[in-house]
């Protein structure tokens, strides 16, 4: 017979059991959401490619709702995004660790896929100035993407830097958000709004050689942190940015995503991750959505 234990519950327990509850609840309601489509849902007509980090992480399920509000039809979604992401290099943010941009499985993948009308966006491309990349390196990086989404023949959108909001870092506030970002970096302040000044102009440069659109990011999108987008102002920066797509619909705020498919896309895996060493494969596409709409990540 095994004795009841009485008194309180150590805090660590009562930590890890909520933890624990937490989880289950996430991965109920992923299986839940993440059912086959119904039977009215037509195949992907179209397709859409995202490239990014961090900004486009915390914004995912916002992007996803306003492309699909945006076309009304289900898409092919394909996403290389991540925490820190460079687009060249591997890079590793608490203990997960990701391959660049350009080396990952999207772009063998897209050349396998069958031609359809194809929109891409291209942003967050500074992250390689904190991990002390040289300018000349990112933008081979950046221009080898554009090159893949040339070939696709995909209606591409670069973004700026963000170029105000880094101009109005004073010290300290730099010092904290590097150390935070970027904790290896020695990048002094003054250096990284002259590369940043630099790999814009190369970046913008790039872009219009190919008649891409860009787009210029406003500084009243930022707040303390000087690099990713306000939550407040998301859902209306991001139907701001992806209407050089030059869709019919026009939506001056993107619609809200649901806690369902929050909490369903972040369960989704990418194609290939390393975490605490251990390497980790997902098949492709990772998520379907209810209309047919296929969430592919790498």
């Amino acid at each position: 017979m095994v004795a009841e234990q009485n008194g309180p519950v150590p805090f660590s327990a009562a930590v890890l059991k909520l933890v624990l509850r937490h989880v289950g609840v996430q991965l109920a309601l992923a299986v839940m959401w993440g059912r086959s489509p119904t039977a009215a849902a037509r195949p992907p007509a179209r397709r859409v490619v995202l490239l990014g980090a961090s900004n486009l992480v915390y914004s995912f399920p916002t992007v996803v709702e306003t492309v699909r509000r945006m076309w009304q039809e289900p898409l092919e979604i394909m996403a290389a995004i991540g925490h820190g992401r460079s687009y060249g290099q591997d890079s590793q943010v608490l203990g997960r660790k990701i391959s660049g941009i350009f080396p990952c499985a999207l772009w063998k993948t897209l050349q396998g896929r069958s031609p359809l009308p194809t929109a891409a966006l291209v942003t967050d491309v500074g992250n390689d100035l904190g991990y002390g990349v040289p300018v000349s390196r990112i933008v081979s990086w950046v221009e080898a993407c554009l090159d893949e989404l040339e070939r696709a023949a995909a209606t591409t959108i670069v973004t700026e830097l963000p170029l105000e909001s880094l101009r109005r870092l004073g010290a300290r506030r730099f010092l904290f958000f590097r150390r935070l970002f970027f904790p290896s970096s020695t990048l002094e302040l003054t250096a990284l709004v002259e590369q940043a000044g630099e790999l814009n102009e190369r970046l913008v440069a790039i872009a219009r050689q190919r008649k891409f659109s860009v787009i210029p990011v406003s500084g009243a999108w930022y707040g303390v942190d000087p690099i990713h987008l306000r939550r407040s102002i998301r859902r209306r920066a991001w139907p701001a940015i992806l209407a050089a797509w030059h869709v019919d619909v026009r939506l001056p705020t993107a619609p809200r995503a649901s806690y369902w498919l929050r909490t369903y896309l972040r369960c989704l895996a990418p194609s290939e991750q390393t975490i605490f060493g251990w390497r980790r494969h997902s098949e492709q596409p990772c998520g379907v959505l209810r209309d047919g709409t296929t969430i592919s990540l790498y």
